[in-house]
């Protein structure tokens, strides 16, 4: 009887410990398609950079630390937004916030509108 508490609460700590080390990641939606396959090329736009003049947006996704983060490099900060945005049906990502690892926080921390465009091969890399 006691070790299947043991065992319980070993278990529960644990899913606990694991689901709290992956970054925070929150997204607001006003319109979604099918999924894309999560072999589909997501395009990425930096801060500076224009998206198509055709794309449609459908929501804003974000990325951060939740406080006991861990491997929250920037590129693995990226794949989180692109796995959220093919979800949605999305296939462009457009960066409008990246704030770096500092005192505080030792992650990479995005926030990018998600957008679909018709044909993505159209567009240049």
């Amino acid at each position: 009887m006691i070790f299947m508490k043991i065992n319980i609460f070993l278990m529960i700590g644990s899913i606990l410990i694991l689901t709290s080390c992956s970054a925070k990641l929150t997204s607001s939606m006003q319109k979604t398609y099918a999924p894309l396959d999560y072999k589909e090329d997501v395009r990425v736009f930096g801060i500076g950079e224009k998206i198509p003049s055709n794309a449609e947006k459908l929501g804003t996704i974000k990325v951060g630390d939740s406080g006991f983060s861990v491997n929250c490099n920037y590129a693995t900060v990226l794949d989180k937004a692109k796995i959220e945005s093919r979800k949605i049906g999305g296939n462009v990502l457009k960066i409008t916030k990246h704030k770096r690892p500092n005192f505080w926080s030792h992650c990479h921390r995005i926030t990018t509108d998600v957008y679909k465009v018709d044909s993505i091969e159209n567009q240049k890399k």
